[in-house]
């Protein structure tokens, strides 16, 4: 049995379409002569540098010869990190204020934001060092599964004396929330822990890195943790495991651990707290090669490693390149290059070959790789490198500015450097374009290309770039949301998730209150029905009469759709049925003595049948709806008050929550024997028949089964009670 109430207004504000729209940003203007747009998504980048390979090559095959700039996003709430991402027409950024943007790719517009939790403040922990100010949340890139349409963050959130990381799963398309697990290893302290490495993606399982801030201040380990994204308990390898270890940072620079064509995980290491000549090696300053959930299968280490780690001079700035021949790059901040054999790394001292002085500066980040040529993101500049089993050689630097983290778009190499996107030749690292874009907030940012763009993050902003061919369509509107109306006695009506509002009596003067609603069965329009008789179409329900005009012995209760549409039924709480459009009039309970009040009504499956229920839960069937069993010879606890139906089977639903299923409609839970706020007054099933949901008199909603949570009025004031439920998309 699930549960899933949210009471937060903040999440009804944002969904409740009557209550509020919000108009999306207004991008920044786009530069003068920028093209139309006309092209469809072409390509994706669901992860740091596009692959698991972290190649970072865009794949479109789009041309930006010559690139014009498109659009600059909205000022973000905090600063990027992170390389921007791309997915069905959107980009993905996340901030240190922990916020999730999806951007339009075609616009800049945002499409949604959500804040996942309250931001980490390091002020809180004394002596803590590092550089990230004034808060810490979703440092590193994020990671999409397409596979699922889930964008997975981890955010730094603020807890009673530190900081906690949660693993947050969130729609793509809408920025729902799916999963929040906290993943820090028993035994760590959080707050000490720096969640900067990229996150990765195998065997359905996210890759998470963990290391310390600058400085190296505090208790911490280098960890990968392996989470699965279904929330269940994830594994953890950790570095520098000694016995009074400690250190062994997974960071990369930013970049992603890397994922091979198995599904086994790379990284490099930082500097541990072992410095002495002749000690055990300990994972520190090395290259890991770990399953899909973090055993060891292989290391390297420089035998410098103990000098290394005390100079500060740790491999794992930089993420390991796999190479399609076989071989393995890696360098680091002692500025000595190496190459690997991929097969076997070789322990200490077990490279093929090594060149001293490699980067004149430090490197930080990842490597792009095209045709067997490796761009490699040194401080004072990008080298370009073909590995072989000899000692590496750069055949070309840049001199341009040019150091980060490079990708590898229409045929040029990009990089970021002192404020500007360049654009180089890959044959000679010459600069062909380049564009201003203001300081980054990283040390070491970098761009990404998807969709015919080119994207760069600024400190709290995503700058596009595209081709000659033109920006992107729209994005893609993606699945159908469910979703649901509910409808209060004074004819207001709320919609939620993929139910679209389509219109209310709530600002008519009605000559008796709303009692229920139904919704079409093409979920395009709705009806109410007053206890008069009076009925209200919205959206493309048609209007086939009403009782409104008529003197009636009993009030209405109900209404029931025809499952073409084209009709409806009304009932009475004496059972009285009135039949409109092409319902037809089956019977009804107008003429008997009943034991208790009918309250509802439910269509049969086709246009010649239907189900009363009364309060006591006795159930009459008329026409070809067939009975299925009813609660009329039990003692309820409550007082049964709503109907659902399927082909062959129904469910009731009394005042407490209690679910009755009969037939072949299944029990998927229920809120009876729970404290409730107010009464449940309604009851509809989901378009599959495999869940329901249930809303009590103040709005208040009550998932099952597939039947999503999107959206109550459970803790706003209403002008009048809720009084009835129709199911959405």
């Amino acid at each position: 049995m699930t549960l899933r109430r949210v009471l937060a207004a903040v999440l009804l504000l944002s969904l409740a379409v009557p209550l509020i729209a919000a108009a999306p940003s207004a991008p920044g203007p786009p530069a003068a002569g920028a093209p139309v747009p006309h092209l469809p998504p072409t390509s994706e980048w669901t992860t740091f540098d596009q692959n698991g390979l972290r190649s970072g090559v865009d794949v479109s095959g789009a041309s930006f010869s010559p690139a014009t700039a498109a659009w600059t996003s909205p000022a973000l709430d905090g600063s990027v990190y992170g390389q921007p991402l791309v997915a069905a027409g959107r980009v993905l950024a996340a901030t240190e204020d922990n916020t999730v943007y999806a951007l339009a790719a075609d616009t800049g517009a945002v499409l949604w934001s959500t804040h996942v939790g309250p931001a980490f403040d390091p002020s809180t922990v004394a002596g803590l060092c590092g550089d990230i100010q004034p808060t810490v949340g979703i440092t590193s890139t994020p990671v999409i599964d397409r596979a699922r349409d889930e964008v997975f963050v981890v955010a730094a959130e603020q807890v009673p004396g530190g900081a906690a990381h949660h693993l947050v799963g969130l729609d793509l398309f809408t920025g729902a929330i799916l999963l929040d697990e906290v993943v820090d290893p028993p035994g760590t302290s959080p707050a000490y822990e720096l969640q900067r490495a990229s996150l990765a993606l195998t065997a359905g399982r996210v890759v998470i890195g963990f290391g310390g801030n600058a400085g190296d201040c505090g208790p911490y380990h280098g960890l990968v943790v392996f989470a699965p994204e279904d929330g269940s308990p994830p594994s953890t390898f950790t570095v520098a495991a000694q016995p009074g270890d400690s250190q062994g940072a997974v960071w990369m620079g930013g970049a992603a651990p890397v994922v091979d064509a198995a599904g086994d995980v790379w990284v490099a290491t930082g500097n541990s707290a072992v410095t002495s000549a002749g000690s055990t090696y300990d994972q520190s300053d090395g290259v890991l090669h770990l399953t899909p959930t973090g055993q060891l299968v292989d290391a390297f280490a420089p035998t410098s490693w103990p000098s290394d780690n005390a100079g500060d001079a740790d491999l794992g700035s930089t993420a390991p390149a796999l190479l399609p021949n076989g071989l393995v790059f890696e360098v680091g901040k002692s500025r000595t290059a190496y190459v690997l054999s991929g097969s076997h790394l070789g322990g200490v001292g077990g490279q093929l070959a090594s060149t001293p002085g490699f980067c004149g500066a430090d490197p930080f980040g990842a490597s792009a790789q095209l045709d067997g040529t490796l761009f490699v993101p040194c401080s004072d500049g990008v080298r370009a490198v073909t590995v072989t089993s000899s000692p590496p050689a750069a055949s070309w630097r840049a001199t341009s500015g040019a150091h980060g983290s490079p990708i590898v778009a229409g045929g040029l190499v990009w990089s970021i450097g002192n404020g500007t996107l360049f654009a180089l030749d890959p044959s000679t690292g010459a600069t062909v374009q380049q564009f201003p874009i203001g300081s980054a907030a990283s040390s070491f940012p970098s761009p990404a290309a998807a969709d015919g763009l080119v994207l760069a993050p600024a400190t709290d902003r995503i700058h596009a770039f595209s081709g000659p061919a033109g920006l992107p369509g729209p994005p893609d509107p993606g699945p159908p949301r469910p979703g649901y109306w509910f409808a209060g006695a004074d004819g207001g009506v709320f919609a939620f998730g993929g139910a679209g509002f389509l219109g209310s009596a709530g600002g008519i003067p009605l000559a008796s209150p709303v009692v229920g609603m139904a919704a079409t069965p093409d979920h395009g329009g709705y009806w109410l029905v007053a206890a008069d008789g009076g009925v209200f179409s919205f959206g493309d329900a048609g209007f086939f009469g009403s009782a409104g005009s008529l003197r009636l012995r009993s009030p209405v209760v109900g209404m029931a759709a025809t499952p073409d549409g084209g009709g409806y039924w009304l009932v009475a709480s004496d059972g009285g049925v009135f039949a409109f459009g092409d319902a037809s009039f089956e019977g009804s309970t107008g003429g008997l003595r009943l034991n208790a009040p009918i309250v509802g009504i439910a269509a049969g499956p086709d246009d010649l049948g239907y189900r009363l229920v009364a309060s006591d839960g006795g159930v009459f069937a008329f026409g070809d709806a067939t009975f299925e069993g009813s609660t009329g010879a039990l003692r309820l606890v409550r007082p049964v008050v709503g109907m659902a139906a399927l082909p062959g089977g129904s469910w009731l639903v009394a005042s407490d929550g209690g679910i009755f299923a009969f037939g072949g409609a299944g029990f998927f839970g229920s809120m009876g024997g729970r404290p409730l706020h107010r009464p449940v007054v309604g009851l509809a099933a989901t378009v599959t028949g495999s869940g329901y949901w249930l809303v009590a008199s103040d709005g208040g909603v009550f998932a099952f089964g597939d039947a999503s949570f999107e959206g109550s009025t459970g803790t706003l004031m209403l002008a009048a009670p809720v009084v009835g439920l129709a199911a959405g998309p």
